[in-house]
């Protein structure tokens, strides 16, 4: 089996473990590719891969799903520590998992991912991917900024608050849930947009179908997008951020043996028993 495996990079332990797996993985005649996120050799290192193993937190997995989802390759979060909503297993349990993997018994999860434009004048600034959320809030002075949205192209209201979040169902338990949006299963395709402190507007999260469209226009500065809390790009006045679900997926190996989203959920939010597996 062609395995490609990845790990968090400023992190020793989660280092060692990715390469004391793939060293144990090779032992067992697995085709094993070492591979380094952010690299431009992403696509050719992992091409022919069933399965990229990714060593870190559910940070490390979003980052790898921006970038390994277009391609198409299913990920198998390995979490260090306990279990996170993005990692489907930990280093104490990855070569039990990784042999349900190697003897067929695994399924993919398909996630929703988000697809953002930023445009300023009629020219796309930037086009990127987010399978927890896109964020457009205020800058580094503390005020309220003014967003205009547009859902399908037609007027929806005008936002005067700290931001708006448009999250994805993956992303619904994370900044989201923070603010009062609501809990969405993450195979869900839905999207929700949720405002961040809404002052004198319409302070309800709004759910949307699959295959519709928001659009966001900046009327205030300074103010940023920020992609799954890990990428930002500063915003000026006039610029519009068009958020649409993706063609693209992020597919997550799921095994019988790996914990189900509800009870993790309890556990994680509810604060009901410990996370051991």
């Amino acid at each position: 089996m062609r395995i490609a495996i990845c790990s968090r990079t400023d992190r020793p332990a989660a280092i060692d473990a990715a390469a004391s797996s793939a060293k144990r993985l090779r032992g067992d005649g697995h085709d094993v590719r070492e591979v380094a996120l952010g690299s431009d050799a992403l696509a050719a290192q992992i091409e022919g891969a069933q399965v990229v193993c990714v060593f870190g937190g559910d940070g490390t997995m979003l980052r790898a799903a921006r970038q390994i989802a277009p391609l198409g390759v299913p990920l198998l979060g390995v979490n260090l520590g306990r279990l996170g909503f993005l990692t489907g297993t930990s280093v104490d349990l990855f070569d039990g998992t990784m042999a349900e993997i190697v003897a067929g018994r695994y399924s993919c999860e398909d996630r929703t991912v988000l697809e953002a434009t930023v445009t300023r004048s009629g020219s796309r600034l930037h086009h990127v991917h987010a399978l927890n959320d896109v964020v457009i809030a205020r800058g580094a002075q503390v005020r309220a900024i003014h967003i205009d949205v547009r859902i399908d192209a037609e007027p929806f209201t005008t936002y005067w608050a700290d931001g708006i979040i448009v999250a994805t169902a993956t992303g619904s338990t994370a900044y989201a849930m923070s603010v009062g949006g609501p809990l969405m299963l993450p195979t869900a395709q839905d999207m929700v947009i949720v405002p961040i402190a809404p002052h004198l507007s319409f302070g309800n999260a709004v759910v949307l179908a699959s295959d519709q469209r928001v659009s966001l226009e900046v009327l205030d500065e300074p103010t940023r997008i920020s992609v799954d809390g890990q990428e930002e790009h500063d915003l000026r006045a006039g610029d519009r951020i068009d958020v649409r679900r993706s063609e693209v997926v992020a597919r997550f190996v799921r095994t019988a043996t790996m914990r189900p989203f509800l009870p993790l959920l309890r556990q994680k939010i509810l604060k009901e028993g410990d996370l051991t597996p």
